[in-house]
């Protein structure tokens, strides 16, 4: 009965402009990027990207006029693997986690060994990710770029 009375009151959830909110499904969305970031980053399992990614998706964080779509996502994740091939000890590491209804944002700290320098890195990155259907349809992302820089300077 409890239950019942329960599902009513979810499912009669509205925002303020009268529209239905989604369910709040924010430690679910949370495990969809947390699963990425473990298999495709860590793991460098590229063929992966379809079970974390819409066939739609959009990535805002790829600047190349064409960022929409799984091979759009592949070429941008391929450019990434390239550019790890100059590190060595690569650790990435989930910071802080914040998921609400369809949104989760990430902080990472990325850090690893420069091959050609010797020198220790970090590199840190926040995600945002717009989850839909426990997949990620829209991404954007901000890097430290410059700080990174300056450390393989």
């Amino acid at each position: 009965m409890i239950g019942a009375v329960l599902g009513t009151v979810t499912a009669a959830l509205v925002s303020r402009d009268g529209e239905a909110m989604p369910a709040d499904n924010s430690e679910t969305n949370k495990l969809v990027i947390q699963n990425l970031i473990e298999r495709v980053w860590r793991n460098g399992s590229i063929d992966e990207l379809p079970t974390f990614w819409t066939v739609d998706c959009i990535n805002h964080a790829d600047s190349a006029p064409q960022n929409l779509g799984l091979d759009a996502l592949r070429r941008y994740h391929e450019g990434f693997a390239q550019w790890f091939l100059d590190f060595v000890n690569v650790e990435i590491d989930v910071q802080q986690q914040i998921s609400e209804n369809d949104r989760v944002v990430t902080q990472m700290l990325l850090r690893a060994v420069h091959v050609a320098t010797r020198r220790n890195i970090s590199l840190a990155t926040i995600r945002i990710d717009r989850i839909f259907a426990n997949k990620i349809a829209e991404h954007w992302s901000v890097a430290d770029l410059a700080g990174l820089m300056k450390q393989l300077a």
